[in-house]
């Protein structure tokens, strides 16, 4: 196949589609086009780096950065298949709006833990009568309170639009909304524990 030093494709990454033209440089003329030419066409485009980038035709891998085009067999308007990972900046407002969260149910963990402390030391017995009616009332408020602002966090979370190549940023957020579901289905327990508490107090 003769060499060719411009070309019109389609390189396909994920759900998008972008039309690329390789052209040789100025300075090149008379050379061929190359593997190491689309890819930094490619990267301009979609923002992943040439050493990142995986480039697909006709199921082979474009490996060779210096082999030409023409090599792979490419002519215009064929498709290209893109496989790589885009860096993520660290100022990415969701990213941010993740790591947010992460602090914030942190410190909502430790007051949750405390509140079991304190339920169990009811449970044991180191509480008078009167004490005991008082900071039942006091933790069924903290539990509350707790329970509200896991649904903030879940609301937070979900308004959170990841970038469908942010592999890192998904599976974090899925992790921290587990987590939170779990962390929400035993303040459910912990509720009904202490309203039963509640009843039995008031009942003696």
């Amino acid at each position: 196949m003769a060499a060719i030093s411009r070309l019109n494709l389609e390189v396909v990454y994920g759900s998008r589609k972008h039309q690329v033209e390789v052209s040789l440089p100025p300075g090149q003329a008379g050379d061929v086009l190359t593997v190491r030419h689309l890819r930094e066409e490619v990267q301009k485009l979609t923002d992943v780096p040439a050493e990142n980038q995986k480039l697909i035709f006709k199921g082979k891998s474009l490996t060779d950065s210096e082999k030409s085009l023409s090599e792979f067999g490419l002519k215009n308007g064929v498709k290209v298949m893109l496989i790589g990972k885009k860096p993520v900046p660290k100022d990415d407002p969701e990213m941010l709006g993740l790591k947010k969260v992460e602090t914030s149910l942190a410190k909502e963990e430790e007051k949750f833990s405390v509140v079991i402390y304190r339920l169990d030391g009811i449970h044991r017995g180191f509480l008078d009568e009167q004490k005991k009616r008082d900071t039942l009332v006091q933790l069924d408020k903290e539990l509350a309170q707790i329970i509200e602002n896991f649904e903030r966090m879940l609301e937070s979370l979900d308004c959170l639009r990841f970038d469908e190549f942010n592999k890192e940023g998904r599976a974090k957020r899925k992790s921290t909304v587990d987590r939170i579901q779990t962390l929400l289905a035993r303040c459910d327990g912990l509720v009904k524990g202490v309203k039963d508490m509640r009843t039995s107090e008031e009942e003696s």
